[in-house]
C-alpha cells in the first residue's frame, strides 16, 4: 500500500475528528463558566456554531438593574457624564440629557428623550429631532428667546408619531414669531408678534 493511499484513507477520519472537535468547543464557548469569582461577567451559551441564545430583548428586560439591554446582551449601565443614544442606557438616578448621562436630572426636562409632545414638562419645550444626539429619537428642545436666529433652516419640523402629527412647536417660544430680516442675505430672528389692527 503506498503512501497517498495511505493518506487518502485517514483524510476522512481527521477531518470527522476535527468536526466533532469543534462542535464540543463551540457548545462550551463563553467568557468564564457560572463558578468564577465574579458573577458579573457575561456568559455566552452557543445554540450551533455562531449562534448564541438572547439575553434580553423588547420583551425580556434585564434582570439587574444597574443592566441595560445592547444587541440581546445584558451590559453595564453608563456611568455620570459618559455618551448615550437612547433612554434607559444610564445606571438608576441618572438620566440621559443631551447626550451625556446626568445624576439628578428627571424625564420629560430640556435635553431628555421624548415620544411625544406630552412627554416634555414645560410649554416651552418642543419634541423635536437632534441629529447630533440621536437621529431617530426626539429630544425635547427649548424653543428659541427674542432675537435668537431661528431660520432660513428649521429645526422644529413637525413629527409623524404613531400615525398623528404632533402639535406644531417652535421654533420661537409662545408669543414670538420667525420673521424675515436684513437686506442682502436670508435671516429669520424670533421677534414678538405683530399686534392685530386696532389694538396696542
Amino acid at each position: 500500500m503506498t503512501e497517498n493511499s495511505r493518506f487518502s484513507r485517514l483524510c476522512p477520519l481527521l477531518w470527522l475528528f476535527c468536526l466533532c472537535f469543534g462542535c464540543v468547543t463551540a457548545s462550551n464557548l463563553h467568557r468564564r463558566t457560572p463558578a468564577d469569582e465574579d458573577k458579573n461577567i457575561i456568559v455566552k451559551k452557543a445554540i450551533s456554531p455562531g449562534y448564541y441564545s438572547q439575553e434580553c430583548n423588547a420583551h425580556k428586560q434585564c434582570k439587574d438593574a444597574v443592566k441595560y439591554c445592547h444587541m440581546f446582551l445584558c451590559v453595564d449601565c453608563l456611568k455620570e457624564n459618559v455618551a448615550c443614544t437612547q433612554n434607559g442606557q444610564c445606571c438608576p438616578s441618572s438620566v440621559c440629557v443631551y447626550g451625556r448621562c446626568k445624576t439628578g436630572a428627571s424625564s420629560g426636562q430640556a435635553g431628555a428623550f421624548c415620544d411625544r409632545q406630552s412627554d416634555c414638562k414645560d410649554q416651552d419645550l418642543c419634541c423635536v429631532r437632534e441629529s447630533a444626539i440621536n437621529p431617530a429619537i426626539s429630544i425635547c428642545k427649548p424653543a428659541l428667546d427674542e432675537h435668537q436666529t431661528c431660520g432660513p433652516y428649521n429645526q422644529y419640523r413637525t413629527l409623524y408619531i404613531g400615525g398623528t402629527v404632533q402639535p406644531a412647536c417652535g421654533p420661537c417660544k409662545q408669543g414670538l414669531t420667525c420673521k424675515q430680516v436684513g437686506i442682502f442675505g436670508v435671516h429669520q430672528v424670533c421677534l414678538p408678534e405683530a399686534a392685530p389692527a386696532g389694538k396696542k
